[in-house]
């Protein structure tokens, strides 16, 4: 199916230790929630056939001795392709503000005891992570930055690759996204108008002008098949008008 882009002319830190063999990683990190006793964690298996059994996985946070991931009371194994959030373990469950955000198919989890490391996670300083397994392998580490706004969360971009700093992002959305796709996370298909620019730049009535255009592809599939048209919105409601059309073109295989 052929996509258009409507063009107007209105004007770190990184760890080396981690088990590679491993499907389970780090996906969502709330350091800086709304309130209360409501800092998580988010894990993702990106295995398509196993599953794991988190029972006795441990998050170490910054010096602090590990905190052990137990049951919730929906067990302890994570489905493939699915996601746990860990909570503290004096989360309340059943009024708690994640209850209704929280999708039925994710695993809830938390640690053994009330806060992530000694006495809760900094939300004004850095600080490292990592993802341990039950004999203390590390399965994966993050060191966050402290740059959030409160409520949100600090998200892993694409998921399957590495933990770096440049593959995190601030969420978009306030409380994360616990147990559902990361708000920062790339969609299939996305083409961006990357730049707009005219010469001349402030254009006269009778003036010829040209327009320069730049589309960059910021999904993860190729664009086949897109549309570029161009409008002038000679009357300012910043709607493409059929008869304000002044550009149209079919592009292919945009990678």
């Amino acid at each position: 199916m052929t996509k258009k882009l409507l063009l107007f002319s209105v004007l770190a830190f990184q760890f080396i230790s981690a088990q590679t063999d491993s499907t389970l990683i780090l996906s969502e990190i709330m350091f800086y929630p709304q309130s209360g006793p409501n800092e998580f964690i988010e894990l993702y298996n990106f295995s398509d056939t196993e599953s794991i059994n988190l029972d006795s996985f441990k998050l170490k946070y910054s010096t602090s001795s590990p905190d052990i991931i137990i049951d919730a009371g929906e067990g302890t194994i994570l489905q493939p392709n699915s996601y746990a959030i860990i909570l503290e373990g004096d989360y309340p469950f059943g009024s708690g503000i994640y209850d209704a955000l929280i999708p039925s198919e994710a695993l809830i989890l938390k640690i053994n005891n009330n806060a992530f490391g000694s006495s809760g996670m900094a939300n004004t300083s850095d600080r490292p992570i990592w993802l341990l397994n039950s004999v203390d392998d590390t399965l994966e580490a993050y060191f966050y930055s402290a740059n959030n706004s409160q409520s949100r969360s600090d998200e892993k971009i694409e998921l399957i690759k590495d933990s770096s700093q440049t593959n995190w992002a601030n969420a978009l959305v306030d409380d994360g996204t616990p147990g559902f796709k990361n708000s920062v996370a790339p969609v299939e298909f996305d083409l961006l108008m990357a730049e707009l620019t005219f010469s001349p730049s402030t254009p006269f009535e009778g003036d010829d002008v040209t327009i320069f255009t730049k589309v960059r592809n910021i999904g993860t599939n190729n664009a086949d098949s897109y549309l570029i048209e161009i409008y002038n919105d000679a009357n300012f409601y910043s709607t493409a008008d059929p008869g304000e059309l002044i550009f149209t073109k079919s592009y292919e295989n945009l990678a």
